[in-house]
This record gives structure tokens, C-alpha cells and sequence, in this order.
């Protein structure tokens, strides 16, 4: 695996939506993932995207920080292949997903190798995944190794910080952020340069409610023209003192509870 080069953007506050923009550390401690840490699909709420195994389906909405997430049109140009809206997944990158380790993708015609041909992450990690398809098609491009997509996130509740990093942008200007709170951000902002190979990029917005993010580029004006820049995302949250609060309290019920049951065996 080729070393990872990070890079963080700075960028500067919007006061026109109310919203700050800020660089973070890399090396960013105590940040929940909202990468599902098991493989499988994320479920949609597109109608017509239900995922393609029920059995590894992962609603994200009942996670610890809930959010839905929707699939959207981002091809748009007519020029060369036309996509249309992506599938998402949660995936371990140096995995293969051919039912070895239970989660079969084969049969729905996605091959995630191992090792892709392009550039792999740090193993044992789960990425966010988009697997590309073809405008009007029910085929994966590339046998689902083309990670292009663009996806809506909504909050259950709001995000004070969210910390988005963009693994291996080989195409400028074209993955990054679109909208956040349903307002369109400026572009020269939220959309990131291109990076050297295996490059992490970080955006970090604050008070959050929803956004919209673009992953990866599709050809033919990509830098790989007959495919597409392929890129991965991983989202999260610092651990927030109300998660810990509501820990501390549950497992507080829990003591009181045994002691009540040991004051009434003593009785």
C-alpha cells in the first residue's frame, strides 16, 4: 500500500448562511464514525434503490447519531456515458465481498477486490463507497469499482461539527460539497483540488442540519476519460457530551436497578 498524504483545506466562514467552515488536526481525536462499522448497503430513501440484499442492509437511521441518507442525479451534461443515481455502501477496502466472509456481492454483478486497481486505503477501515450505474441501467459500471455518486445526508438531530474526509481526489474541482442546510455553498470553497496519489482531504463544516456531497468524477472530462476518478468518503462527529451524558444515565439505571434487586433479596 503506497503511503497516504493528507491534506486539509482552509476555509472561511460563510455569514451569508449562518454556517462556520473550519480546519481540523488530522489527527483529530475522540470523532465518532458515521460509517457503519460493518459491511453492507446503506438503505435510501429512493424508492427505487432498495437494497439489493435485505440481509445486509444497514438502516442508519437507528444508529447512535440517526441520519438518512438520498441518492441524487449528478450527470447531467450529455456528454459521453450518462450515469444515474448511485448506490452507497459501507466497505472495508481490503476485503473481497464474494460471500467468503458472509457478504456476497457477486451476484448483483459488484466485484470489490482486496486490492483495487487503483489506490487503497488503510486497512480494516470502512469507507463510504458509491457504486456507479450507467443512466437506465441495472448493470455496476466497472463492476461496481467506480466510486461516483452524489448523496444527500439528513441529521435526526443537529450536528454541531461534521468532519468529511475525501480519500485519493485525482480530479479538481468536482468532489467535495454542494449544499449544506439546503442552501448552495460557494463552489470555490467545497470543491476540492486534485491531490497526489492515495491524498486525504478534509472538510469540516459546523451546525448542521443536512448536506449534499459529490464523490468522484465520471469520464468523459475526467483524468481517466474512459472511466472516471473513483472516491471514497468518511464522515464524522466529535463524541458529543450528550451521547455521554445519555451513556452515563443508562448505565446508571442499570446499577440502581441491581441494587434494588439485591435490597429486595435481602428482604
Amino acid at each position: 500500500m503506497k503511503n497516504i498524504k493528507k491534506l486539509v483545506k482552509t476555509l472561511a466562514a460563510v455569514s451569508t448562511i449562518g454556517l462556520g467552515f473550519a480546519t481540523v488536526s488530522v489527527g483529530q481525536a475522540q470523532a465518532a464514525s458515521l460509517v457503519p462499522n460493518q459491511e453492507g448497503e446503506i438503505q435510501l430513501t429512493n424508492t427505487d434503490l432498495q437494497c439489493l440484499d435485505p440481509s445486509y442492509c444497514i438502516d442508519t437511521t437507528s444508529l447512535d447519531f440517526g441520519y438518512s441518507v438520498t441518492s441524487e442525479i449528478y450527470d447531467t451534461d450529455g456528454e459521453g456515458l450518462q450515469f444515474g443515481r448511485s448506490r452507497l455502501f459501507s466497505d472495508d477496502r481490503s476485503t473481497i465481498n464474494n460471500g467468503s466472509n458472509g457478504f456476497d456481492l457477486t451476484q448483483f454483478g459488484i466485484t470489490f477486490l482486496g486490492e483495487d486497481e487503483g489506490t487503497n486505503p488503510q486497512a480494516q477501515t470502512n469507507w463510504f463507497r458509491a457504486v456507479a450505474y450507467e443512466e437506465g441501467s441495472n448493470t455496476p459500471f466497472e463492476d461496481g469499482r467506480l466510486e461516483v455518486g452524489r448523496f444527500r445526508f439528513d441529521f435526526e438531530e443537529t450536528a454541531n461539527e461534521v468532519r468529511l474526509d475525501f480519500f485519493d481526489i485525482e480530479d479538481a474541482d468536482f468532489s467535495g460539497i454542494l449544499e449544506v442546510n439546503g442552501q448552495e455553498v460557494n463552489l470555490l470553497d467545497m470543491l476540492l483540488p486534485a491531490g497526489p496519489d492515495s491524498n486525504i482531504q478534509t472538510l469540516v463544516l459546523r451546525n448542521v442540519n443536512n448536506f449534499v456531497v459529490q464523490m468522484g468524477k465520471p469520464g468523459p472530462n475526467s483524468t481517466f476519460e474512459n472511466t472516471g476518478d473513483g472516491v471514497s468518503l468518511a464522515v464524522s462527529v466529535p463524541e458529543s457530551e450528550n451521547v455521554i451524558g445519555l451513556s452515563a444515565l443508562a448505565v446508571a439505571g442499570v446499577i440502581t436497578l441491581k441494587r434494588r434487586k439485591r435490597a429486595s433479596k435481602k428482604a
